[in-house]
């Protein structure tokens, strides 16, 4: 599975000067890569969705609702049209006050365009979204930085010149970071898209790794996805946090923040390297990985960090074998930073490859292979585990999905619940068991996921539990970036005493139609506040003829 959408760009552009700007500080101030140069809507949509010999050219789009806060005590809300926007601020830090979200491209992409979706209203300031990519060591440089401009309502922004960036996700993690002018709806965004070009992947020759580095980069068929831990999520709406500059978060109590594993399917995992500083003796943090298959949640691993000399790394294995199985489940990682900016934690790289039967094990040991703690992965107390009811342990084959015909295009993406970011951050998210989320309030959450080009959406099966029927909708939703939107699907989420699944079939073909012009987002909504309802996940299906042409690699927001 790869990563390519986008949105569609207006026709109309703001021509309003800029305001001048505040001087720019702490990450902000970090060195641009590239030249900003304002394009327009002609130069971006160049080579979209085309070919120029054996380069092609693709977009990876993200409404506003797949942002999210950096810091427990900022306040946001939806606008509408699937843009976002502030409601409260934690002071003057306007690093604390950004909203993120991770790019994902394929490794080796080279980045041509970035555009900027956006509501202005305010005569006086603008609003700025920042493409940064961070090395987990205290390394920051900005890639691409564009304003919003003037005050006539919805606009865009662009820069194509002078970028070319190449995605490296074995040096770097990178996100897209938007601030706002200032709080209140006359800042509001509303999306962002990201042009890039690349070639039908080639094995890379093989190297044979140092023994005390087994994921270095090494060629062959293997890769990487580094995510800065700016871009991991609460798993719920007790949890304290902060930012700490150049990708790292503080954590002040409550569970541990997750994101989803992002591999090809098929791929073994072989390990993930932690990212960190700290100058803290005996002081230590954690990252975990639990896999988790809409009814069902499993340790992995609970590792500790072990270096306390300032910037370290630890690179973890598992006792397992964990391969990559998008059809029957997916992995969470989670992080928890220590509690001030000398124990902070700055990203995870994980590190995949092509499964090898009777493997022998690494001759690597980890620094801690397995710790012994009163929290599970998650961060959850054990002490605070329910008592569960009966669980679906197996898939069951009767589901459509498995039973359609085994051809090679068939795909799937499984989305873990607690990769599901609420829409507001005054609805109430709760953990619950299993891997799942409960609704503590009236609360909607929002997942952004991207399909390969030309691909046919065949349906999504969503995980629940719903023991007294609650009110709760699943929809499928598509969003322009200029305050057009539309449900392609609403599902009502049927009663179910014990863990089970539904799957919605969807036989239009929106998104194959959609040729990078929208983005697409999953949302489940509890319509009360005194719902029951575990939600546990879904699972989209979807083919795509793609594969005879390269072995495509999942990338999830």
């Amino acid at each position: 599975m790869l990563v390519f959408l986008g949105l569609v760009a207006s026709a109309w552009l703001k021509p309003a000067p800029m305001a001048a700007q505040t001087p720019l500080t702490g990450d902000q101030a970090a060195p641009l890569l590239n030249p900003v140069s304002e394009g327009t809507l002609q130069d971006f949509e160049t080579g979209l969705n085309s070919t120029n010999g054996a380069v092609l050219y693709q977009t990876a789009a993200y409404p506003g609702t797949a942002f999210h806060r950096r810091n427990s005590t900022v306040g946001y809300a939806y606008y509408g049209g699937g843009c976002t926007y502030l409601t409260a601020a934690n002071g003057g830090n306007e690093d604390n006050n950004a909203l993120s979200t991770r790019l994902d491209l394929p490794e080796g992409a080279v980045i041509v365009g970035v555009e900027f979706q956006y509501r202005d209203t305010d005569a006086v300031n603008n609003s700025r979204l920042y493409l940064y990519r961070f090395d987990g060591a205290g390394g920051i440089a900005s890639v691409a930085l564009l304003n919003s401009s003037g005050n006539g309502g919805h606009g865009s922004s662009y820069t194509t010149t002078n970028l070319n960036t190449t995605y490296d996700p074995f040096n770097y993690s990178y996100s897209l970071v938007w601030y706002s002018g200032a709080a209140g709806i006359n800042h509001a965004l509303c999306g962002v898209r990201v042009k890039y070009a690349y070639s039908a992947p080639v094995a890379r020759p093989f190297t044979m790794p140092p023994a005390n580095q087994p994921d270095a980069l090494q060629g062959g068929s293997s890769g990487y996805s580094f995510t800065a831990a700016s871009d991991f999520v609460a798993i719920n709406d007790t949890i304290s946090y902060s930012y700490a500059g150049a990708g790292c978060m503080i954590h002040n109590g409550g569970a541990n923040l997750a994101a989803e594993v992002d591999m090809p399917d098929g791929m073994e995992f072989r390990g993930y390297r932690a990212f960190y500083y700290n100058t803290v003796s005996g002081a230590a943090m954690n990252a975990n990985l639990a896999k988790i298959n809409g009814s069902t949640s499993v340790d992995v691993l609970v590792g500790s960090t072990t270096t306390s000399a300032g910037y370290g790394e630890d690179y973890f294995t598992f006792p397992t074998t964990e391969i990559i199985d998008e059809l029957s489940k997916g992995y969470l990682l989670y992080i928890r930073p220590g509690t001030s900016s000398v124990t902070r934690m700055c990203g995870i790289r994980s590190f995949w490859a092509i499964p090898v039967q009777a493997r022998p094990t690494s001759a690597y040991t980890n620094p801690v292979s397995q710790v012994s703690s009163d929290r599970d992965a998650s961060g959850m107390l054990l002490s605070e585990n329910r008592p569960q009811p009966n669980q679906l342990h197996n898939v069951d084959l009767s589901m459509p999905e498995e039973l359609a015909s085994p051809m090679i295009t068939n795909e799937y993406q499984f989305l873990t619940a607690r990769s599901f970011v609420p829409r507001e951050s005054a609805q109430g998210m709760e953990s619950s068991n299993n891997g799942c989320v409960a609704f503590g309030s009236d609360l909607e959450l929002s997942y952004t996921f991207q399909l390969p080009p030309n691909s046919g959406l065949r349906g999504v099966r969503f995980y629940y539990r719903n023991p007294a029927g609650d009110s709760v909708l699943a929809r499928y939703w598509a969003y322009n970036g200029y305050s057009w939107f539309t449900p392609i699907f609403s599902y009502s989420i049927p009663s179910s005493s014990d863990y089970t699944s539904s799957l919605v079939s969807y036989t239009g073909s929106h998104y194959d139609l959609s040729n990078g012009t929208v983005s697409h987002s999953l949302s489940v909504a509890a319509l009360n506040s005194t719902s029951t309802v575990d939600f546990c996940g879904a699972r989209v299906w979807y083919t795509t003829g793609l594969r005879s042409l390269y072995i495509p690699v999942a990338f999830k927001n």
